[in-house]
């Protein structure tokens, strides 16, 4: 099974319509965020260290439905956090059905079987799990810090394609990750029936567990190279095969970070789905009101400097399938001829030429604006002290004309502050991005794995680079 004809015409259509209103930003897919809770907690991941006032809240459903309507991608992707675990998940993609909406439920599936089970969704065209597998067995548990999830997960996505739910997986990949058992993996997930597959490089997260395992850019052209060397014909992947020749260094793209927009608890996340620099109350004013020259490779962003993921690069090879004949001819190309990442071929990388101005550049240093940047990137708990000497504590998120909002842990509620009556800002709360739950989860794999007669080599390699 591939993807439907109607998903790929409706996609094409809704391209070659932005093109032909001569609109220069406009999103392909809608990355809806509808909690940051999650049952798992991933190596790379740099999405879910919150305090736990922050991980107990819920976009309304009649936030998310707004942030849809506004934004008209013609896909959503529910990432998370763990969307199964989100109260409103049956209402949000039942009308998000009836809008006709293509939907990828990223999910680890812990609880998808039960969901199924329990007759929550029914299978449609417009529907689709996609299911978070780092690998085969040993690759995916290690990666997501628990024995038994890989499992679990192939579990329930034989369960859904037996039903006749369309799944797909995701796969992140890092530095350790072993080409011959991705290529393995790979055949794992065609023969068990998945419709079709998606890979990136992780992204390098400030705040993820890991951060020893992140791949630059030469190491992910090498990678995607051995990975796509002679690809199998019964492969099916997710993916503009532009996008795929970008992996393995065949063509050069720079990010569209508008392309896959992200609306969290929090709002329009400024600029992407990966990083976090503020948040606009509208569409458009995300649009309206970025600095998109601060971003991308070339813009010589330190944070963007070997970032390939899919949720920016995708959105510009599809905008070059369309945007020209040449474009449009290399996409059938290599949808008819296939990859191959045995190609010599070699795509010249322009020089950096940007001069970013970062997040924390903004401000001069020692100003309570640039202490309530650093509050905002802190994740825990702050306390300000205003004017007449009382104090307020919360958790930060975003400076925007003239406030600071942030989120009351008593209430639950989100509040803002003029930023006149800040006279100080400390971080008084834990910082859940701290501590040493990596390392010894590493050290407590390799003392189980040993006992049982070996190691994991991969776990054995990080303990050594850490």
């Amino acid at each position: 099974m591939t993807v439907p004809i109607s998903q790929m015409a409706t996609v094409a259509g809704y391209v070659l319509k932005q093109r032909l209103r001569g609109r220069r930003r406009y999103p392909l897919v809608l990355m809806l965020e509808p909690l940051l809770r999650c049952n798992l907690s991933c190596a790379g991941c740099g999405k879910i260290q919150y305090p736990g006032h922050v991980l107990k809240k819920e976009m309304p459903l009649e936030d998310a439905l707004r942030a849809v309507d506004e934004c008209g991608a013609p896909i959503v992707s529910i990432p998370g956090g763990e969307p199964l675990l989100y109260s409103h998940i049956d209402a949000l993609v039942q009308a998000l059905v009836e809008r006709r909406k293509y939907i990828y439920l990223c999910t680890n599936a812990l609880l998808l079987k039960k969901a199924l089970e329990a007759g929550r969704f029914r299978p449609t065209k417009y529907l689709t799990f996609s299911v978070h597998m780092d690998g085969e067995r040993d690759a995916h548990d290690f990666s997501v810090c628990r024995e038994g999830v890989y499992d679990k997960a192939e579990e329930a996505i034989r369960l859904a394609v037996e039903m006749g739910f369309r799944v797909t997986t995701n796969t992140t990949l890092f530095e350790h990750a072993d080409p011959e058992s991705t290529r393995r993996f790979f055949d794992r997930m065609t023969e068990i029936g998945v419709e079709s597959m998606m890979v990136s490089p992780g992204y390098s997260y400030s705040k993820a567990p890991d951060q020893n395992s992140f791949l630059s850019r030469e190491k992910t052209f090498e990678l995607f190279r051995k990975l796509f060397h002679r690809p199998k014909k019964s492969w099916k992947f997710n993916h503009s095969p532009l996008f795929l020749e970008f992996l393995m260094g065949q063509r050069h793209y720079e990010c569209t970070p508008w392309g896959n927009p992200c609306y969290t608890i929090f709002g329009w996340q400024k600029p992407c789905y990966l990083l976090q620099e503020g948040y606009a109350e509208t569409f458009e004013q995300l649009l309206e009101e970025t600095e998109w020259s601060n971003y991308g490779r070339a813009s010589g962003n330190p944070k963007c400097a070997n970032c390939m993921v899919h949720c920016g690069h995708e959105p510009t090879a599809v905008d070059h399938t369309f945007r020209s004949l040449g474009g449009f001819l290399a996409t059938v190309r290599a949808t008819i001829a296939g990859i191959d990442g045995a190609n010599p071929r070699r795509a010249e990388i322009p020089p950096v030429t940007g001069r970013a101005r970062t997040f924390l550049d903004a401000v001069e240093p020692g100003t309570i604006e640039h202490a309530l940047l650093e509050a905002i990137d802190y994740r825990g708990d702050v306390t300000f002290t205003l004017e007449d000497g009382s104090t307020v504590v919360g958790y930060a998120f975003d400076l925007h004309d003239g406030e600071v909002r942030y989120f009351d842990p008593a209430t639950g509620e989100r509040r803002s502050l003029a930023l006149a009556r800040v006279q100080r800002v400390e971080k008084t709360g834990k910082d859940f991005a701290a501590g040493k739950s990596w390392e010894a989860w590493v050290k407590k794999y390799n003392e189980k794995k040993q006992r049982e007669g070996g190691g994991s080599q991969r776990a054995k390699k990080l303990q050594m680079a850490g």
